[in-house]
C-alpha cells in the first residue's frame, strides 16, 4: 500500500508538472492558440475544394504570434494579466525571442510567396497595431495615447475580424482562386465561431477592461446582452447552414457545423469571469482546433467508404 501511495504520488506530481510545462512554453507563448488559428486553414481548403497546401498554414502560424505576442508584452507594461505566471512568462528574454523568430519566418513566407499572397497581407498590419497606443488625446489638461483595441466594442471584432480574413484570404491566394458565394458561406462560419470565441475572452477579461477604460461588448451591453446576442447569432449560422443542406450545398458540413455551434452555445451560457483563466487559455482556444479535427475525421470516414 505504501508503494502502491508513492506511485501514485509521483503520477500526480509528474502530471502537475507536465500542465505548468505546457502552459509555460506551449500556452503562455501563444503556440496553442496559434496552432488553433493555423489549423482552421486545412478546413477551409478542405471546404472550399482547395489542395492541402502547408504554406498558408505556417504562414498564419507565424503571422499569429507576432500579434498575440506583442499584444501579451505591451500589455504586460499597461494592462497586467491578472495570472502572476502570465505576467513573469510575457517579460522574460523568451517571449522577445519568439516574437523576432515569428517575424524572420513570416517575412521569409511573404517574400517567397506569390505576389497574390503579398497583396492580401497588407491586411496584418493592422493586428500589429492592435495593441499599441497609436492616438493621442487630450483630457482634463493630459495627454493620453490610446490604442486601436480602445475604440468601444471593437476589441474582439478587430480579433475575428483579422483572423477570419487571413484565413479566407491566404488560402485563396496561395491556390489563385477567386472569391464566390461558396466562399461566402465559409467566411461567415468563421466569424460566427472565431467571434463568439474572442468575445467570451471579453467577459473574462471585463474587470480589467471597465478598470483601463476598454468598451467592450459585455461593458456595453451587458454579460447577459452579450450571451444573447453570440446566441442569436449562432443560431442564424445554424438556420443558414441548414438551409444549405437543403439545397443540396454541402460546403458547411453537418458533421462539423452542429458540434462547433453547440459547442459555442455552451461556453456562451457557461463560462463567467470568475471562470479559471486556463479554462479560457486551455478550452477555449484549445476547440480552434475543433472545425479542422471533425474534417480530418470526415475525410477518414469517407476515405474507407
Amino acid at each position: 500500500m505504501f508503494f502502491e501511495n508513492q506511485s501514485v504520488q509521483k503520477l500526480s506530481q509528474l502530471g502537475k508538472d507536465f500542465y505548468e510545462q505546457f502552459l509555460s512554453l506551449i500556452v503562455y507563448s501563444n503556440l496553442w492558440v496559434a496552432g488553433g488559428i493555423a489549423s482552421l486553414v486545412f478546413f477551409v481548403q478542405t471546404a472550399l475544394n482547395l489542395s492541402i497546401d502547408w504554406h498558408p498554414a505556417v504562414f498564419l502560424f507565424a503571422a499569429a504570434l507576432i500579434p498575440y505576442n506583442l499584444d501579451r508584452i505591451v500589455d504586460s507594461y499597461v494592462q497586467k494579466s491578472l495570472d502572476s505566471k502570465e505576467q513573469y512568462f510575457v517579460r522574460k528574454p523568451g517571449s522577445l525571442l519568439l516574437v523576432s523568430a515569428a517575424i524572420l519566418t513570416f517575412v521569409f513566407l511573404l517574400y517567397s510567396a506569390p505576389s497574390s499572397v503579398q497583396r492580401v497581407s497588407w491586411g496584418g498590419l493592422l493586428p500589429l497595431s492592435y495593441g499599441v497606443p497609436l492616438f493621442p488625446f487630450q483630457q482634463q489638461g493630459n495627454l493620453n495615447w490610446y490604442r486601436p483595441k480602445d475604440i468601444p466594442g471593437i476589441k474582439a471584432w478587430i480579433v475575428c475580424g483579422v483572423i477570419t480574413y487571413a484565413l479566407i484570404a491566404v488560402p485563396l491566394a496561395y491556390a489563385g482562386v477567386s472569391f464566390n458565394y461558396f466562399t461566402a458561406l465559409v467566411t461567415f462560419f468563421l466569424l460566427i465561431f472565431v467571434g463568439t470565441n474572442s468575445h467570451l475572452f471579453d467577459i473574462r477579461d471585463i474587470d480589467s477592461d471597465r478598470e483601463k477604460g476598454v468598451r467592450t461588448l459585455p461593458l456595453i451591453i451587458g454579460i447577459r446582452g452579450t450571451r444573447i446576442f453570440w446566441t442569436g447569432l449562432n443560431l442564424i449560422l445554424l438556420l443558414l447552414a441548414g438551409w444549405t443542406w437543403t439545397q443540396q450545398i454541402w460546403i458547411l458540413s453537418p458533421v462539423v457545423v452542429i458540434p462547433c455551434i453547440l459547442l459555442n452555445l455552451i461556453a456562451i451560457w457557461t463560462v463567467t469571469p470568475q471562470t479559471p483563466r486556463n479554462i479560457y487559455n486551455l478550452v477555449l482556444d484549445g476547440y480552434l482546433f475543433l472545425p479542422g479535427l471533425l474534417t480530418l475525421i470526415l475525410g477518414l470516414m469517407t476515405s474507407n467508404l
